[in-house]
């Protein structure tokens, strides 16, 4: 499709243009997250239904970038685990989607959640780091690294989250902007 072939043409231009790895965005609600939430994707053909059917699209990306970047470069994706509104994908469809992607090629798994552009800590989900119930989840699904996005501003957080093993690295954008 146009699209499977934009995201590869995409990868292979980052792979020429000198960049160390590729990601995918799969979370707050943009496109391939689209397919993943049952929030969105009402569709009742092979891409819709069930989890195996959500994320067929993404897996089908997964492979198509895989193919177009060679064995050796590395492909993150940045993955919704959890939609945290009623009716949307679930911290366990989550983990399960990590596990299928890795099958499909991934090298490694940034862990976010919530669907839409902002978000804000779910109840039960709070302080530094609050999405490390997934990330640890996740850990112990993949046998790729896990990064932990999402709520960590502090560097001693950051160290103690890595050290108590919720995650193999830790994203931080807006605390250092």
């Amino acid at each position: 499709t146009t699209i499977l072939e934009a995201f590869t043409s995409g990868a292979r231009r980052a792979k020429v243009a000198g960049f160390d790895a590729v990601e995918l965005h799969a979370a707050h609600g943009y496109l391939l997250d689209q397919f993943l939430s049952p929030l969105t994707n009402r569709r009742t053909d092979l891409y819709g239904g069930s989890l195996v059917g959500r994320i067929l699209f993404l897996e089908e990306v997964v492979r198509a970038v895989r193919r177009a970047v060679g064995p050796g470069y590395p492909i993150f994706v940045r993955l919704g685990v959890a939609d945290f509104l009623e009716g949307g994908l679930s911290a366990e469809e989550g983990v399960e989607a990590a596990a299928r992607l890795v099958a499909a090629g991934t090298d490694l798994i940034d862990v976010s959640g919530g669907f839409g552009y902002a978000l804000k800590a779910p109840e039960g989900y709070s302080g530094q780091g609050f999405l490390s119930p997934l990330s640890r989840a996740v850990k112990a699904a993949v046998k790729v690294p896990v990064i932990l996005t999402g709520g960590v501003t502090e560097a001693e957080a950051a160290a103690a989250l890595l050290e108590a093993g919720a995650a193999d690295l830790i994203g931080v954008g807006r605390a250092i902007a």
